[in-house]
């Protein structure tokens, strides 16, 4: 089974850090072009002329597949922003699904303020939340029913005066 662990602020500010990336590499095409594409022949001749054509076309050739690269480029940049947002998104519609079902009371109950609880310890990614979570009610639920358990015990031994 595959997991996947995302954080929506790195990955907001590594579209930021490639988008910057992006435009300083998109202004050295640019550079680049002005300088590359107009390739001067060396001399008169036939041959001058036709070194200088095909490096004109190599350089052409170039800015058409950086064109490409840039566009993917800025695609990729927006996949990534759509992305956060919707884990950002995801997260929140679990976090409220967490929230007290009965907020006039204003009270939580023992387990959900124990999932709460363990959702907002630190550990790696939220991949095992949900493991943490299982094993606190567990763990509750195990303790509350020994201590009903020793309860039922006592009363049932007070009835015999042990």
């Amino acid at each position: 089974m595959a997991y996947v662990i995302a954080a929506p602020e790195m990955m907001t500010a590594a579209a930021a850090d490639l988008a910057t990336i992006g435009s300083n590499v998109s202004a050295a095409h640019m550079v680049a072009a002005a300088r590359t594409t107009p390739v001067i022949p060396a001399a008169a001749d036939e041959v001058s002329a036709g070194i200088a054509q095909l490096f004109s076309q190599h350089a052409a050739n170039y800015q058409t597949l950086a064109g490409r690269a840039t566009a993917f480029h800025e695609q990729f940049v927006q996949q990534l922003n759509a992305s956060a947002h919707s884990y950002a998104s995801a997260e929140a519609a679990n976090a409220s699904s967490l929230r007290p079902l009965n907020a006039s009371a204003g009270s939580q109950s023992l387990i959900l303020s124990t999932v709460l609880f363990l959702e907002s310890l630190p550990v790696v990614g939220n991949l095992f939340t949900g493991l943490f979570a299982l094993l606190g009610i567990s763990l509750l639920l195990l303790f509350f029913g020994a201590i009903y358990i020793l309860v039922l015990l006592g009363n049932y031994l007070a009835q015999f005066g042990l």
